[in-house]
């Protein structure tokens, strides 16, 4: 169909930009892998926006935001998002969203406060949505290729939940497949966010910047009783931090205000708990938090949760929460091949090496709104492209089909090796060692093949979690110094100007191989 719009996820960012390429009058077809809105690390968000406001200008919004990216930040990206964000917060509002000012940031108040704010902002954006004319939404389907022809996109390929091959031409695709913080053995993420996004661009023939930086969140649920979810922000005063020995960690190491050390030290923080942990754990004690707390936000989220915080601490720990590389556009949010566009946490040059709060679900509207509208005008102005069925299919012929054992084997490996490995704190021994882990594990997976859908899937996640931490691994080994959410035990401290760097990893599909390259900071 010449006029569609194919969006690939069904997060924020997607949802964002099917509103947009709907209001410029294109068809608009949503495919996720989950139930649209739901199965999205959206749903899991605090539901804070960072901006420009009345009381925070957009020259203090830019100077916090280049200085928590360290220096790495594409800075024309950081300034079309501070002039977009107003209008990207008023569009919520009207949309129906009830966003509060607080401060330096906006934040969404749930009707409910025992739900997730992330959970009421998704359900009214994916209700919206389904009512407009002219979207339509695919659940259950994996994109498999993004294929192209002299450049410019053609459609998607993928298949169904009862395994159907199908390809959709389109002559505008947007990219809003999230992140990659589920390759991790510890994250918060929803479980199948790992990097399928990542491995369809680079497998289409794009670059993948500054993939290196991880950002870890300090406190995450760790009691194997519990989801692995993140504690909140804000505290109540009474809550302490304390280690096995009922010691406060935050006294122990002069850190003074939990939520300071959140907002302003999260990554040695983050490596401060993970030592912590390593030596007998860290458990947060809300015994003496008033009745009063329970009732609001954040706490009263925990009282749906099986587990009595009222009367013993509970085990927490840092994990893996956003990543901050991804794909290169332009201001239009479109990338290299013509009529591909990328929005929300796949795209890159926001965040520098590490990303300031509120900023991820900011990213979301501005770009998921510009991505959006400009694959529309796209999709209404292009002549019809070639058929994706002009490309020949992969052959999906394999040697042996795995048991789930073997599957659950290979997975953990995956995760075992990105925890150990490209960690919270990194070395030049374990950045190898992971590299051959991963070689080991991508040669398993070679000759495997599913007899189902089920199992396809699967193993497509597989495949796209072990090229995307091979470029973690790989972009990591080259990188000298620690900067932001990048922590080197081998090399401690950040490097002077000529560690001023984005990393670009390009993929050689032929070879299965990525070679890195640092390049001067756009303006340095």
């Amino acid at each position: 169909m010449s006029k569609r719009v194919i969006i690939i996820g069904a997060g924020l960012a997607g949802l964002t930009a099917a509103h947009a390429a709907a209001k410029q009058g294109a068809t608009v077809l949503v495919v996720d892998r989950g139930p649209i809105g739901i199965g999205t690390n959206s749903v899991l968000a605090n539901g804070f926006f960072a901006g420009p406001s009345e009381k925070y200008s957009p020259d203090d919004y830019i100077r916090d935001t280049l200085r928590a990216g360290r220096g790495l930040n594409r800075e024309s990206m950081v300034r079309l998002v501070a002039r977009e964000a107003p209008s990207a917060f008023q569009r919520l509002r009207s949309a129906g969203v009830l966003l509060k000012d607080r401060g330096a940031q906006r934040c969404v108040v749930s009707p409910d406060p025992s739900v997730i704010p992330g959970v009421a902002l998704m359900r009214k954006l994916a209700d919206l949505v389904k009512t407009l004319e002219g979207v339509h939404v695919l659940p259950g389907f994996q994109v498999t290729e993004l294929p192209c022809h002299n450049g410019r996109v053609c459609g998607v390929r993928g298949f169904n939940r009862k395994g159907e091959e199908l390809d959709i031409d389109a002559p505008a695709v947007v990219l809003a497949a999230g992140g990659a913080g589920a390759i991790h053995r510890r994250h918060d993420n929803q479980k199948k966010i790992l990097g399928q996004g990542y491995a369809l661009a680079a497998r289409a023939g794009l670059d993948l910047w500054d993939m290196e930086f991880v950002q870890f969140f300090p406190l995450v649920f760790a009691d194997p009783r519990l989801p692995a979810l993140i504690v909140y922000p804000p505290f109540a005063r009474e809550a302490k931090l304390v280690d096995s020995a009922g010691e406060s960690i935050l006294e122990k190491h002069g850190l003074g205000d939990v939520n300071d050390a959140i907002v302003k030290k999260r990554d040695s923080f983050s490596a401060l708990l993970f030592e912590e942990a390593q030596a007998g754990g860290v458990f947060l004690d809300l015994r003496d938090v008033p009745d009063s707390a329970w009732n609001v936000h954040p706490l009263a989220i925990f009282k749906r949760l099986r587990f009595d915080f009222r009367k013993k601490p509970v085990a927490v720990a840092p994990a893996v929460h956003f990543t901050m590389g991804g794909l290169r556009t332009g201001e239009t949010c479109e990338t290299d091949i013509g009529g591909l566009f990328a929005c929300g946490e796949i795209l890159w040059g926001l965040h520098g090496a590490n990303r300031m709060g509120g900023n991820a679900m900011t990213e979301c509207v501005v770009s998921g709104a510009l991505a959006g509208r400009f694959a529309a005008e796209r999709a209404l102005r292009e002549m019809p492209v070639p058929s994706c069925r002009e490309k020949p299919r992969q052959d999906l012929a394999a040697a042996a089909v795995p048991g789930a054992g073997e599957v659950r084997d290979i997975f953990s490996a995956i995760r075992a090796t990105a925890w150990e490995c490209a960690g919270i704190v990194r070395s030049d021994d374990g950045l190898r060692r992971g590299i051959e882990r991963i070689e080991a594990i991508e040669q398993r997976l070679k000759p495997l093949g599913a007899a189902g859908p089920g199992g396809r899937a699967v193993l497509e996640d597989a495949r796209a979690s072990a090229l995307v931490l091979r470029a973690i691994l790989q972009a990591s080994l080259g990188r000298r110094e620690s900067r932001g959410s990048f922590l080197r035990s081998d090399f401690p401290d950040e490097g002077d100007g000529s560690w001023l760097k984005n990393s670009c990893l390009g993929y050689d599909a032929d070879k299965n191989t990525f070679t890195v390259k640092y390049l001067p900071v756009e303006g340095a």
